[in-house]
């Protein structure tokens, strides 16, 4: 769902947010919000370890061996991971396909559907 600035989504299924998270990566800087809670859990600031970004919104996606870097808000951590391993975290949480997180967050941020409360707003970190 388009909201404000044609690159900032809010996501509430999983293929949505896995297409439209690797279309905006692919563009700018983003911020991914979790709907829950307010204590910076699940807010994630992430760029491009490569920093290189397409000139226009929709020219390309990431592909899923991009590597992220990435800090959570609440404590200003750090971690770096590939597209392919926060989309799964963002979705099914800790497993195999995910990697090794140290966030103390527990991901799985659409579970439970928008009735739940599970959304993902993607905008432009400027």
């Amino acid at each position: 769902m388009s909201i404000g600035l044609e690159d900032t989504l809010a996501y509430y299924d999983e293929a949505a947010f896995s297409a439209g998270f690797k279309k905006t990566m692919a563009f700018q800087p983003r911020v991914i919000k979790q709907n829950r809670g307010s204590s910076g859990e699940g807010i994630w600031i992430i760029k491009l370890k490569s920093g290189s970004y397409c000139s226009s919104f929709g020219e390309k996606s990431c592909a899923d061996d991009e590597v992220l870097d990435m800090m959570e808000a609440n404590d200003n951590h750090s971690e770096e991971h590939t597209v392919a391993e926060f989309v799964e975290f963002c979705l099914n949480g800790r497993t195999s396909k995910s990697g090794t997180w140290t966030t103390t967050g527990v991901g799985k941020y659409l579970e439970g559907g928008k009735a739940a409360g599970g959304q993902l707003v993607d905008q432009r970190f400027c």
